[in-house]
């Protein structure tokens, strides 16, 4: 069964530098979903922003290099959670 890596950094509990930081990573990314190949890693970013709530589904061939940084720096952050589990959970 396959394992995802979910990882979550919330803008409350980071400090507010980095706080700022992501708000930025996340416009700069220019989130636009691709349908990704069959059998390559592949990202689900998901942005909760005021109550709404965008996903997208991204191909690590399709990735851009600020998405990439957003990916990057959501796992890097100090504050940021990682849970890992089954596909589907």
């Amino acid at each position: 069964m396959p394992v995802v890596t979910t990882t979550t950094a919330d803008t409350a509990a980071l400090a507010p530098e980095d706080a700022d930081q992501l708000r930025a990573k996340v416009e700069h990314a220019g989130l636009v979903s691709h349908d990704p190949q069959p059998n390559q890693p592949a990202y689900l970013i998901t942005v909760e922003d005021g109550g709404q709530r965008t996903r997208v589904g991204l191909g690590e061939a399709d990735l851009t290099d600020a998405q990439r940084e957003l990916i990057d720096f959501v796992g890097a952050v100090p504050g940021h959670e990682e849970q890992v589990g089954p596909l589907g959970r």
